[in-house]
């Protein structure tokens, strides 16, 4: 076995582009398009170390967060996923979500607002700050 080390992969026809043969060796995907650009990790309000490609979390209500990336996006629509956690003693009855407000005004080039709510057992819906938030977004840089 070899071990490849590297500091810079840099595309030899493209400099932004490297192409990877995919499994049975019968097609190509982009490496650049499959990897996440931005990840906001942060707990009540505070942006965890293990951030990738964001410089600040604004606390806009409860619930509500707006993840500020350091380095935008080349347009709004840039694929994003999120995840969050709460803590009950009664956490049998609840389920838990994040959704991005996917609103031309909510999601920008440089940053996106997410809001977090947890339902019960009976349905309702309440925004809340929860312990744990995690957002990946992938899509061109600008």
């Amino acid at each position: 076995m070899s071990t490849l080390l590297l500091n810079t992969l840099t595309g030899k026809t493209s400099a932004g582009s490297i192409v990877v043969t995919g499994e049975g060796g019968s097609t190509t995907t982009n490496l650049q398009q499959g990897i996440a650009k931005a990840r906001g990790q942060h707990a009540g309000g505070v942006l965890s170390s293990g951030s990738l490609n964001h410089s600040s979390i604004t606390d806009e209500a409860t619930g509500n967060f707006t993840h500020n990336y350091t380095n935008s996006f080349s347009n709004t629509l840039y694929s994003h996923v999120g995840s969050c956690t709460y803590s009950s003693g009664n956490s049998s009855a609840i389920w838990t979500y994040m959704r991005i407000d996917g609103a031309a005004h909510h999601t920008a080039t440089g940053s996106i607002l997410c809001a977090s709510s947890y339902v019960d057992s009976t349905a309702n819906r309440t925004d809340y700050d929860f312990h744990f938030v995690d957002l990946l977004c992938f899509g061109d840089l600008a």
